[in-house]
């Protein structure tokens, strides 16, 4: 993704952040920022004890070399905050499909970050000529839903108990999705189709 351009942006409470896209040398500090927010216990489905930090590097690292998906970062004064991933398949049958997931760091939480990076990957999307945005959300995560449907996301459908925890209990999955073509769908001739 290094055509991405870098951007610069201020928080709704006023502090300066960078999207960027990512480099390889911000492996190590993107496994930091998914061992933090996997430590809250709450945003992510994996458990903490679940991954091996240096393993996670590494395949973040390989992620970003091949070039082949979206990987953002929110960056402030050097440290990663927040970041945005959409890997596509390679499968010919699913190939137009690209799936999100987005991480902010706790303290950078409802000030922008998560709308910025959702509309960057969007502009991925677009640029790369996917038909559809997939990715899925806890349904108590008011606030990142909040933020999708914003965007255009729309519920898909609910995956009851679909995550078992360690404590034995069930968390359903929301799935959603945006697709771009509808966005332009008022500014086609009157009986086009979409693809």
């Amino acid at each position: 993704m290094a055509t991405s351009p870098t951007t610069e942006h201020t928080t709704a409470d006023g502090r300066r952040w960078t999207l960027r896209a990512a480099r390889p040398a911000d492996a190590e500090p993107l496994a930091r920022l998914y061992a933090a927010v996997r430590a809250e216990g709450r945003w992510l489905v994996t458990p903490p004890n679940a991954i091996n930090p240096p393993s996670e590097a590494f395949f973040i690292a390989e992620l970003i070399r091949a070039d082949e998906s979206a990987v953002l970062i929110a960056d402030a004064d050097g440290e990663v905050i927040g970041n945005a991933l959409v890997m596509s398949d390679r499968d010919v049958s699913s190939r137009h499909v690209g799936v999100l997931s987005i991480t902010v760091a706790d303290g950078w939480r409802d000030v922008g970050i998560g709308t910025a990076l959702v509309a960057a990957t969007q502009d991925w999307v677009r640029s790369r000529g996917l038909s559809r945005l997939a990715l899925s959300v806890f349904p108590d995560n008011a606030r990142a839903i909040a933020v999708y449907e914003k965007a255009g996301f729309v519920r898909e459908g609910l995956r009851r108990w679909q995550f078992r925890q360690a404590d034995g209990t069930y968390r359903d999955e929301l799935l959603m999705a945006w697709f771009p073509a509808e966005e332009d769908a008022d500014h086609r001739p009157v009986g086009e189709v979409r693809p």
